[in-house]
């Protein structure tokens, strides 16, 4: 198990990729039922209802994975499409582990403070900057892992922000189902 995580660790830190993941269905399907339990808190927390989270979750999950699968049908790399998907939801998984607490504090404060509190500069900022730098750097391990997929690294990043603007796109239409 150690292995596995510092396989991903490896990943998030860009010192490998997805090529070191073992390629199998079983190991794709354990590693996303560990995404799925990493969402739980937060998802629990900051949705309306366990239905609210439950659609997001698998709007986000659909999404992903057909993201990818267009990837690699344009670009030939079909091999790489089990890996890739297990590397995006084992990094995602560790994600949401450090991110989770920050959501959480996020949350409350929203859910606390008058909203004119913000102006007055009620919200601690380096909360702020945490979550900022928490998400730029899962929008750069998306797009590292794309840059395999894709095989022409330059156009990776916008890549994984082109999936990251259709997917809030998407979950807002959703929402107001």
């Amino acid at each position: 198990m150690i292995k596995l995580l510092t396989a991903f660790w490896n990943i998030m830190l860009k010192r490998s990729d997805q090529e070191n993941l073992p390629n199998s269905n079983f190991f794709l399907g354990l590693v996303f039922f560990f995404y799925f339990l990493t969402q739980l808190p937060t998802g629990l927390t900051i949705s309306v209802s366990v239905e609210s989270f439950l659609r997001s979750f698998v709007i986000d999950a659909v999404l992903l994975g057909l993201w990818l699968k267009l990837l690699v049908e344009a670009f030939s790399s079909q091999g790489y499409f089990r890996r890739s998907l297990t590397a995006l939801f084992g990094t995602g998984a560790i994600f949401n582990i450090i991110a989770s607490p920050l959501i959480i504090l996020f949350s409350s404060y929203l859910q606390a403070e008058n909203l004119s509190d913000f102006e007055n500069g009620g919200f601690p900022i380096i909360l702020t900057m945490a979550f900022l730098f928490i998400a730029i750097w899962s929008l750069v391990i998306m797009a590292h892992i794309f840059s395999k997929v894709m095989r022409k690294p330059n156009y990776s990043m916008l890549v994984a922000f082109s999936y990251l603007i259709v997917n809030f796109f998407i979950q807002s239409l959703a929402s107001g189902l």
